[in-house]
This record gives structure tokens, C-alpha cells and sequence, in this order.
């Protein structure tokens, strides 16, 4: 049976989840800054031995790749690449947002994706997730790249104008972004709390489309600014 571990430390809320075929076997969640939390690899080693599994079992590796913490996201990449190394297993990556939309889809539905790019930047990309699909595309249908191209940067005071009507609005990073969030879109459009990218969506995205996993994979840093074009996901 294959096993996948899989890790996103892009956010306040990391975690992991470990995968037996197509299945979800357990979920662990953190909280915590991922890039002040040196004891995060005792924590995953802690979990896999209650639950059994010897690092030795593990077939392959997911990360999410971001946006967000990029010192999270890089000692995660490093960290599973030292786990894969022994055996030349695989380590895929997929955006953190992907799995953020894959999860909030809520049916037939277009989500965009909002985050704080800082350096007076905020990052959006707005994905669609057909009704009982497991496939997430990017607004205008093509495959997500899981790079910096697929999102775009915007001043606060352009968001509203670069985000296509009519989509649900959510955002990691709620509870910086709730203000300009609230004057930029109706309420009835914004999910108001933070959502986080969960390992278990991440995994389960990755696995009911293996296109979406990227292959020696690096994390989503937004600067210089990346993709141009109208709307948020090209």
C-alpha cells in the first residue's frame, strides 16, 4: 500500500496527514509560527510512531508550496527531501492555495484565493472546482502551474477590481486582511475567518489529480511581482 506524508507549514496552522492508498489515515494540526518551531520534526516523528508507521514505509512526499511562510515552506522541502533521500522517493509539491479553494469549493463553485504579499502587495488567483470534481483549474480553465505564475499582485485599492464577480473570497490571512477584505467585496462573498491550507486537503488533491503535483518542487515566493493579465488566475 502507498503511504503519503504530507506537510504544509505555510501558515499559522500547520500540519500533516499521512494517506494509505487513496485514504486519509490521520491528521494531525498545529499552532504556531512554522518558521520559530525547530521541534516540528520530533512532533511528526512523535505522531507517525503512535500511529505506527515507520519513516521507512513512506512512499512518497507532498508539500504545500504557498504562498506564505517562505522559511516554513523551505525547511519543510528540505526536511522531506532528507527523509526521501535514503530510499529515492518522490517529494511533490502543490500550492497551499489550491488545497485552500479545493476545500472551500463548497459544490460548483469559483473561489479566489487572497493573501498579504507584503511589501504593500497583497497576492490573489481564483480557481474553479466543478460540482463532484476532484480536479481544481484556474479561473479561465487551464492547469495550475503551482508557481508564482499562477497568482497576481495588487495594491488593496486594486483588489476588487482584479478579483472576476461573483466569486467566494477567502483568505488565509483574515485576520490582517478582514478590513480591506470587508471594503472591497459584498459580505454575502467573503468567508470571515481565516482559512487555512489543511494537509488533508492538500493530500487529497494530490492524489485524485496527480497532474496538480509538482515534481522537485520550489516554494511560492511572489517577488518580483509574477503574473499580468485581467482577473486573478490566468
Amino acid at each position: 500500500m502507498m503511504r503519503y506524508l504530507v506537510i504544509d507549514r505555510s501558515t499559522s496552522r500547520p500540519g500533516m496527514a499521512l494517506f494509505e492508498g487513496n485514504g486519509l489515515a490521520f491528521e494531525e494540526v498545529w499552532d504556531g509560527e512554522p518558521a520559530r518551531a525547530p521541534q516540528w520534526m520530533a512532533e511528526v516523528r512523535d505522531a507517525l510512531t503512535r500511529h505506527g508507521v515507520a519513516p521507512a514505509s513512506l512512499s512518497a512526499f507532498v508539500c504545500g508550496l504557498g504562498p506564505g511562510s517562505f522559511s516554513g515552506i523551505r525547511g519543510c522541502l528540505a526536511a522531506l527531501h532528507g527523509l526521501a533521500l535514503p530510499g529515492g522517493k518522490p517529494v511533490y509539491g502543490v500550492a497551499s492555495a489550491a488545497a485552500i479553494a479545493f476545500a472551500h469549493a463548497n459544490g460548483a463553485e469559483t473561489v479566489t484565493v487572497v493573501g498579504d504579499a507584503r511589501r504593500g502587495r497583497l497576492w490573489c488567483v481564483t480557481y474553479r472546482v466543478g460540482p463532484g470534481d476532484s480536479v481544481v483549474r484556474l479561473y479561465r480553465g487551464a492547469r495550475p502551474a503551482h508557481t508564482a505564475d499562477d497568482f497576481r499582485l495588487v495594491p488593496a485599492e486594486e483588489l476588487a477590481s482584479a478579483v472576476p464577480a461573483g466569486t467566494r473570497v477567502v483568505s488565509p490571512d483574515w485576520l490582517r486582511l478582514e478590513a480591506v477584505l470587508r471594503a472591497s467585496f459584498d459580505a454575502g462573498r467573503l468567508l470571515q475567518q481565516a482559512a487555512y491550507p489543511s494537509a488533508a486537503a492538500l493530500g487529497a488533491l494530490a492524489l485524485a489529480d496527480p497532474e496538480a503535483r509538482v515534481l522537485e518542487p520550489l516554494p511560492i515566493y511572489l517577488h518580483p511581482a509574477v503574473a499580468e493579465g485581467a482577473g486573478c488566475g490566468l
